[in-house]
């Protein structure tokens, strides 16, 4: 299966977090055998003077059409599989760390762990920072025209509205598929993973429910401050560890194809869903102090 992997980032002033996470993935699909392109600003003319002009040079805005624009034009170059990571996502277990066979496409799952004192505010969605297209799917024409048109008849206040609001809003009736094995790291939980705060990513590893290889490091400016020897910290043991140093603490529940079910099956339920949550992990751990 022919397979490329798409990322984007500008080429200068590059902060050193970012090149070691771009050299992760590079290595990733060296080990695997994908092509791989990297794309620098260039990259925002794919989307055309009236996106741009719409979206007012929000960088990540662009980046939300121009990652699926990649996509399509990889297809039409005959690939079968086209893969998008952000640039901030790091791949600490390179054996490990496979693509899904999905039929269609997939979207990163998101869970999203912050501390806030003693208290664990959680939520839970999908994200854009890592996909996966196959070729002939119907939907990429479908999720670039509207982003476009959204970007087009309405004022653009958020870079959210021309990503991660139009997946969270269709994944329910889309029913595309999610990547399993890729996480998203909040600011609190790479700090937690410097620090060694079990409790905190007990949490995280738990609620995401299932081993991750890769992650997104949400380390960039518009996230909360992160100390540079704390991120170095967390880098070095998410690498030494192969991912271990969160896996460590999944429940052999959460280990179990019949539990990750259903807390998918929770995850989608609304109200209903999260009350069967809280009775699925009662007496385990606490969501809240």
């Amino acid at each position: 299966m022919r397979t490329i992997v798409f990322q984007s980032y500008r080429r200068s002033n590059v902060p050193w977090w970012i090149t070691r996470c771009l050299a992760s993935v590079k290595n990733w699909t060296r080990a695997h055998g994908y092509d791989y392109e990297f794309h620098g600003d260039e990259i925002f003319q794919i989307c055309g003077s009236d996106y741009l002009n719409c979206v007012r040079g929000n960088v990540r805005s662009i980046t939300n059409l121009a990652r699926l624009e990649l996509v399509r034009d990889a297809h039409r170059r005959n690939y079968d599989r086209a893969v998008w990571l952000d640039a901030d996502v790091l791949v600490f277990d390179t054996e490990n760390f496979r693509l899904p066979a999905t039929k269609r496409y997939a979207f990163a799952r998101e869970t999203w762990v912050e501390r806030r004192g003693s208290r664990f505010f959680i939520s839970h969605g999908v994200n854009n920072c890592a996909l996966v297209f196959m070729r002939g799917e119907p939907d990429l024409d479908m999720l670039i025209n509207l982003t476009r048109h959204v970007a087009l008849h309405r004022t653009i206040t958020s870079n959210y509205q021309v990503g991660g609001d139009i997946l969270k809003g269709l994944k329910n009736s889309l029913a595309f598929g999610t990547l399993e094995n890729v996480g998203m790291f909040s600011p609190s939980v790479i700090t937690g993973i410097a620090q060694n705060d079990r409790e905190l990513l007990a949490v995280q590893a738990r609620e995401f429910g299932s081993a991750v290889f890769a992650a997104n490091l949400a380390a960039a400016e518009y996230h909360a401050p992160i100390a540079d020897r704390d991120l170095k910290k967390a880098m070095d043991l998410l690498e030494a560890s192969q991912g271990s140093v969160i896996n460590c603490h999944l429940s052999n529940e959460a280990r179990s194809s019949f539990f990750l079910q259903l807390r998918k099956i929770a995850a989608d339920a609304g109200f209903m869903g999260y009350i069967l949550k809280r009775i699925f992990t009662l007496g385990k751990w606490k969501f809240f102090k």
